[in-house]
């Protein structure tokens, strides 16, 4: 039994929360936006496309496809985007019976995807057919009949339905199985570390095993010293920049500058460790408005260098615990953009919701509650 034509929906309408706003779809990879990915992925499956995408429809008019807002206002979802595409069709494209939907934010979806969700819906004589992995199903890709969509829409406007799977289960689904290895065909982007993430499976990059730690050798920290205050106090420290690689065959330990009431000095040879148990701080911290790097600084009692990079952390709850003795200097500085990449891949390396985690801290007030600590 065919299926004969089958046109595409590819959903764009999302606001793209988890990203901070703005058009997800356009967002690029090797000089290529996610939407240019996922139309030359589908087109070779299906036609005609469309695209369901609120806002100004300008902004798409490169890609030549129809742009249709959503029929339903208020961003009501994947759903809502799904009877546009259903009713879209029935009224510019009548010798089309069926609708494939896919996301503008998953450019690698299966080759065969629309090939083996005609095959199965017809095979089982199922009124839809949808995609998944292993358990998970994947209701955003699926095939649909245009027939449907009298039916969704009365879900939709008249009974406030706005869940997909809420509505397929009053019909019979086939449900289409494809490996999640090595790399999950359905992987979709909604964070900054997912578009790293989706980069390193397009070049080859993203390693088979992720890696349980990574180092970064031979950073600089520049340190001020400060006259004291009061007699009791002969003089404070400060960490000031973190210089991911030192200047070639600098000492441990120079002099760059002395002012009336201050020195300041550079330490070389200190290394930034990433462990797989720290993830969950890792991705806090790079998640905030300015991601921090945060250096210890620990007295050594020794005349030609006083103070020593005791650790540079790139874990607020690792720093708030090494605050809490009082005994060091434990400062949150700018982090650089080369070490914030490195730092971006090692976690992308791992699955987006890897639980693993050392500690259990809070680390709400980590902008604040501890920067500073042990400066005397």
């Amino acid at each position: 039994m065919s299926d004969g034509a089958i046109a595409a929906l590819i959903l764009a309408g999302g606001q793209a929360r988890r990203m901070g706003g703005g058009d997800k779809p356009l967002i690029t990879i090797d000089g290529l936006s996610l939407l240019e990915r996922t139309i030359a992925r589908l087109r070779p499956q299906a036609a005609p496309l469309v695209l369901n995408a609120n806002g100004d429809p300008a902004r798409f008019q490169a890609f030549g496809l129809p742009v249709v807002a959503d029929v339903i206002e208020g961003y009501g979802g994947p759903l809502v985007g799904i009877l546009t595409g259903l009713e879209w069709l029935a009224s510019h494209a009548l010798d089309v019976e069926w609708m494939v939907s896919a996301a503008a934010d998953t450019p690698i979806f299966p080759l065969d995807l629309v090939e083996r969700l005609a095959a199965a819906r017809a095979t089982q004589g199922a009124d839809l057919a949808m995609a998944c992995t292993g358990s998970r199903t994947h209701p955003v890709f699926a095939l649909w009949p245009v027939r449907l969509a009298a039916e969704l829409r009365h879900a939709v406007a008249e009974e406030g339905m706005r869940k997909i799977e809420a509505w397929t289960e009053r019909y019979r689904v086939a449900l289409v199985d494809w490996p999640d290895t090595p790399d999950d065909p359905f992987f979709n982007v909604n964070t900054p570390e997912d578009v790293v993430r989706l980069g390193m499976i397009l070049d080859g990059s993203l390693p088979a095993e992720p890696p349980l730690e990574a180092r970064h050798e031979g950073l600089a920290v520049a340190i001020e010293r400060r006259n004291g205050a009061t007699p009791w106090i002969r003089d404070s420290w400060r960490p000031l920049e973190v210089i991911p690689e030192a200047p070639s065959q600098t000492p441990a330990w120079v002099m760059l500058e002395r002012g009336e009431e201050f020195e300041h000095y550079l330490a070389t040879g200190a290394t930034l460790t990433l462990h797989r148990s720290d993830l969950a701080s890792y991705r806090y911290n790079l998640a905030g408005m300015e991601p921090r790097l945060y250096v210890v600084l620990r007295k050594s009692g020794d005349a030609d260098q006083p103070v020593r990079v005791a650790m540079v952390t790139a874990a607020p709850d690792e720093a708030q615990a090494m605050s809490e003795s009082g005994d060091d200097v434990v400062d949150g500085l700018p982090m650089p953009a080369g070490l914030r990449d490195w730092i971006e891949r090692f976690c992308a390396c791992h699955p987006p919701d890897e639980p693993l985690r050392k500690r259990r801290r809070d680390t709400a007030d980590v902008d604040g509650a501890f920067v500073g600590k042990g400066r005397r």
